[in-house]
């Protein structure tokens, strides 16, 4: 998995192995006894054809599946920051000590948030803001019954339905980290891109720059960047934080004019 989320790597290893397979099956003509007739050409010619269709339909389909994943990590993000700042604004309504100590522990797990799903974090770095954060949650939560207890009102169960949505998204983002394209399908498509390499080379009569390097270039090209937009940690293409470092930012400032938290 470790080229899964190396696109740049991925790129390299499938451009050597798919002129390599090229290399072999320009090789492989040699050994063929009916090479210069024209239907066994044509035949050859066919084949290749009907297995480039489906490498480029397998390559649509995959590309697909990689870009939903991606819209919805960064829908994801967006509906955290909007679920964090709704509890902030509900907390501050509440009776002590909510009121006084939840806008405090929000804005630290806001930073956990972005230090876990920060394109710059170190392994070691989320591992930690992950830990924090979930000890955020169960005292945010803890402190939430206690108070829905000593004084069941409509603003606290406001309160408590808005932490409890908070909380759910954490869930949902672990998850959509998770959701990545199926390894069975990354092998097929592997194996079509080579089987397809092969037979170019296998067709060819004469070695040719152009009809050597453009198809391999287009197929590593193609599978690096289906492999970037799946990649939620690694890679050139990476979903924005900028909802997160947002709020971040605003509940830092809300000091003294708490209102001004979105929500």
């Amino acid at each position: 998995m470790y080229l899964l989320d190396h696109p740049i790597s991925l790129f390299a290893v499938a451009v050597a192995v798919l002129l390599l397979a090229h290399e072999a099956g320009f090789r492989l003509r040699a050994l063929a006894k009916h090479r210069e007739e024209q239907d066994w050409e044509k035949q050859v010619h066919e084949t290749r054809n009907q297995i480039a269709v489906l490498l480029s339909l397998l390559l649509g389909f995959t590309m697909s599946m990689a870009l939903a994943r991606f819209d919805e990590r960064k829908h994801l993000v967006i509906d955290e920051a909007n679920a964090i700042g709704t509890v902030y604004l509900r907390a501050t309504m509440q009776v002590e000590p909510v009121r006084s100590k939840a806008p405090v522990l929000l804005r630290e797990y806001v930073d956990s948030r972005l230090a876990i799903f920060g394109n710059a974090s170190e392994e070691d770095a989320r591992s930690n803001a992950a830990k924090r954060a979930m000890q955020i949650q169960n005292e945010l939560w803890s402190d939430a019954a206690t108070a829905a207890q000593q004084a069941p009102t409509p603003v606290t169960a406001l309160y408590v339905s808005a932490l409890n949505d908070m909380i759910d998204l954490d869930g949902k983002r672990v998850a959509g980290r998770l959701n990545r394209v199926p390894l069975d399908i990354w092998m097929l498509l592997a194996a079509l891109s080579v089987m397809t390499s092969v037979i170019i080379g296998y067709g060819q009569r004469h070695r040719a720059a152009l009809a050597t390097f453009v198809p391999v270039l287009m197929v590593a090209i193609a599978v690096s960047l289906i492999a970037d937009l799946d990649s939620p940690v690694n890679g050139l293409i990476q979903v924005s934080q900028q909802s997160m470092q947002t709020l971040s930012d605003q509940l830092h400032m809300q000091i003294a004019a708490p209102g001004k938290a979105g929500s």
